[in-house]
């Protein structure tokens, strides 16, 4: 099925048939990841977004960390953008959603946990809560992957019919 045949981008349903979801949600995922981290590490102040941070060693700290942690962050979008590219059986792609999807749920877990404890470091304002709710979002979009879809969705390479 073509659907360049002018030089025009295939309509906005072609992302989300069954054999193009996990690549336009591997696509989505690893954009977001390589703005989020870029942003991040060139301004390290957005810690005070997601943290409480009282004194000026721990706005220090905080910088610190989410510069270590926007690496991370950027790092990813490299990766998933390049498994999206992997044309194997599907075992890679499998292999990393199941870690991407034990990752953010742990995630999910430990940022809901340190949220209910109330102790006044992550922060319940917009950007705490969002952070939360986009990670509980990733964990049911890995889940959804890992679990309840067939091998077959891991072996297509990008933008097969």
């Amino acid at each position: 099925m073509s659907f360049n045949t002018r030089g025009a981008s295939p309509p906005l349903s072609y992302y989300f048939q069954p054999k193009q979801r996990l690549d336009t949600f591997l696509f989505v995922h690893s954009m977001a990841s390589l703005v989020i981290g870029a942003v991040g590490f060139m301004n390290p102040t957005t810690a005070k977004l997601f943290f409480t941070l009282e004194t000026d060693r721990e706005a220090g700290v905080g910088r610190v960390l989410v510069r270590l942690l926007c690496c991370l962050v950027y790092a990813q979008g490299l990766i998933i953008n390049r498994v999206r590219k992997i044309k194997d059986s599907g075992e890679v792609k499998r292999a990393v959603i199941l870690a991407y999807f034990i990752c953010f749920a742990l995630s999910s877990l430990a940022l809901v946990l340190e949220h209910c404890t109330n102790e006044g470091i992550v922060d319940g304002k917009w950007f705490g809560v969002s952070q939360i709710i986009v990670m509980l979002g990733l964990t049911g979009g890995y889940g959804w992957f890992t679990f309840f879809q067939p091998p077959v969705v891991f072996a297509l390479g990008l933008h097969s019919s």
